[in-house]
């Protein structure tokens, strides 16, 4: 590394501020910090104007005013843009000054930790693996070689990615190309364009990703845990136990909390910090996935659902002004018509005159009656007119309300179609429902179907609960069927289902007992049978045990938690497998679900 920017960069150090130290600092109660960074969104960034801003810089301010108030030290903060992620660790493991942080997402990892201080994590770090759209789902370890052989990786130099990357590739000794890209470049962005291509992202970003619409595939075999995301020192620089004690004060931390949420969304960074002391990560994950899914295919459903309102309104005003158009248009000719007539009998009369005498009281009765009728036809015309008016100029309010502003609630939207149904019926039911308005299907929880080799199935998921079950002396035995089991079914949902009766079974078992996992074939159905050793299950828990947040007689047995969601998720997904679930069970003599599948 060239020694000239460092020393540039010591001298600013002490060009900008004196105190370098933090003991300094406390003395001088004025001191510099020194930020290097370098773009990682939404972690630090610039905006449009040219300002720094992300979470890490919010972290870094409250930092400045939390040493204000508590050391009475003036703190400046100077922002110094590095060239790359790898350029800031070289430089602040090459500095000598204390004063001197490397922020930008850094992942705390040990061989990082052999030439930089870090401070403690301020949240939860975890990374997964993620391919392009189309991609199969890897369900074994046996098949990751055919994915990956015809595959490109993509990452970027000097991060714990590229990192992760080359550990896979050596521990696996699979042999993939690595294409390297810009280090402000979006890693989602080139997968999701580049297509055949996959490599590893912090869960934040992907879960943002996929909320906002976009479609990856996440490998689930790849998740990594890491220890968190810190900000970076120098080495013994002592501004690390300031830093340490401002993230240690529980108002801090609530603040801190606030600040991640404004930009990953409170309910995801609940989720990411709810991870870390989950135990089946898999399922967990792939039910938030599910959840995002239908979260977004019901915003679908009520934005199509508001765009046919509104174009039902447009559709009745503008029959309404047609018909009233047609009204008008035929009384307009009734009335010429009637003038027309009443001409021609004038001109009657005046060839008659010279026969007035002897026809007056004639003449003057149908000359009255044609008065009358051309008075009662105006006045009629007069009186329509002013009736269709009134409802035709509500209802063009309306459809003018609703052309400038679609977003408003149903329930105005509800009230402005009264109205508008209200002014038609004062057209004396001329216009007879006009448009019926089509019901819209509840849209259903997408089964994408596969060919899933059950008797593989039911043994990865005895491999995933083989230390849990350790842990309590408990043995996980297998009877499968003496040939493979192939379903035409969804192969993460059912992986969920049996997670979910396995981690039961376990959890309700006393130690030192046995848990039996079944397939077999029987007449027209596959059936996979789940039974334990356990208290079982008395008639009154029986007709409650499927229903949500239900809190049963037996209690885990190892102090694990429960909170009653298990059992009704199993059946709800069973259903929309085509499957139903039937228990067999007697109070202390252990239990044992099947899951019926018709072939």
């Amino acid at each position: 590394m060239n020694k000239l920017p460092l020393i540039l960069l010591c001298l600013l150090g002490f060009r900008i501020g004196f105190s370098q130290s933090w003991q300094e600092a406390l003395n001088d109660g004025d001191s510099t910090i020194n930020l290097h960074w370098y773009i990682s969104k939404p972690f630090i960034f610039t905006d449009q104007n040219g300002e720094m801003t992300g979470l890490e810089v919010e972290i870094i301010d409250l930092f400045r005013q939390y040493v204000k108030q508590h050391h009475q030290v003036n703190l400046h903060l100077n922002w110094l843009e590095s060239e790359s992620f790898s350029g800031i660790i070289d430089t602040i493991s090459h500095l000598k000054s204390e004063n001197h942080l490397g922020v930008s997402a850094f992942s705390i990892t040990d061989d990082r930790k052999k030439v930089v201080d870090y401070s403690q994590p301020y949240m939860p770090d975890i990374t997964v693996l993620i391919s392009s759209q189309g991609t199969p789902v890897v369900d074994s370890f046996e098949k990751i070689d055919d994915l990956m052989k015809e595959m490109v990786a993509i990452t970027i130099k000097g991060t714990v990615y590229e990192k992760q990357l080359l550990r896979l590739k050596e521990k696996l000794g699979i042999n993939f190309d690595i294409k390297y890209i810009d280090s402000d470049a979006n890693v989602l962005d080139h997968i999701s364009k580049t297509g055949n291509s996959f490599g590893f992202i912090d869960l934040p970003i992907y879960l943002i990703w996929l909320k906002n619409g976009e479609s990856l595939v996440r490998q689930n075999y790849f998740t990594v845990y890491g220890t968190g995301y810190g900000i970076i020192f120098s080495k013994n620089s002592d501004w690390v136990e300031p830093f340490n004690e401002f993230l240690g004060d529980p108002e801090v931390k609530i603040q801190i909390s606030k600040i991640i949420s404004n930009y990953i969304s409170p309910e995801l960074y609940e989720f990411i910090n709810g991870l870390y002391e989950s135990d089946l990560l898999g399922t967990t994950l792939l039910t938030k996935e599910k959840e995002i899914q239908q979260t977004l295919i019901e915003n679908a459903r009520l934005k199509l659902e508001q765009e046919r309102s509104f174009t039902s309104y447009l559709v009745i005003g503008f029959v309404i002004t047609l018909v009233f158009s047609v009204v008008i248009a035929v009384f307009f000719l009734k009335i010429r018509k009637t003038n027309q007539l009443l001409k021609k009998q004038q001109e009657k009369i005046a060839i008659q005159r010279a026969d007035i005498e002897e026809k007056h009281g004639q003449l003057l009765n149908r000359n009255a009656r044609l008065l009358a009728l051309n008075e009662e036809n105006t006045y009629l015309v007069r009186i329509l007119a002013h009736d269709l008016r009134t409802p035709l100029t509500s209802i063009m309010g309306l459809s003018g309300v609703i052309k400038k502003d679609a977003s408003r609630q149903p329930e105005e939207i509800k009230e402005f179609a009264k109205t508008i149904n209200d002014s038609a019926h004062r057209m004396s039911m001329m216009i007879d429902k006009i448009l019926k308005k089509d019901d819209l299907d509840e849209y259903g929880h997408q089964i994408l179907k596969e060919k899933v080799p059950i008797n593989k199935l039911v043994e990865d998921v005895k491999f995933r609960f083989i230390k849990t079950a350790d842990s309590k002396n408990i043995k996980i035995n297998l009877g499968l069927s003496d040939y493979e089991i192939t379903m035409d079914t969804d192969l993460l949902i059912l992986q969920l289902v049996l997670e979910n009766l396995l981690s039961n079974a376990i959890k309700f078992s006393p130690p030192s007992t046995e848990v039996y996992i079944t397939t077999q074939e029987e007449n027209d159905s596959n059936i996979i049978s789940v039974s334990d050793e356990g208290p079982g299950f008395s008639e009154e828990d029986k007709s409650k045990m499927y229903h949500r947040f239900t809190t049963l007689t037996a209690q885990p047995t190892g102090g694990e938690e429960s909170i009653g969601l298990g059992l009704s998720i199993v059946k709800r997904y069973v259903g929309l497998l085509g499957g139903t679930i039937s228990l067999d069970s007697s109070e202390g003599k252990g239990s044992t679900f099947h899951i019926i599948f018709p072939k």
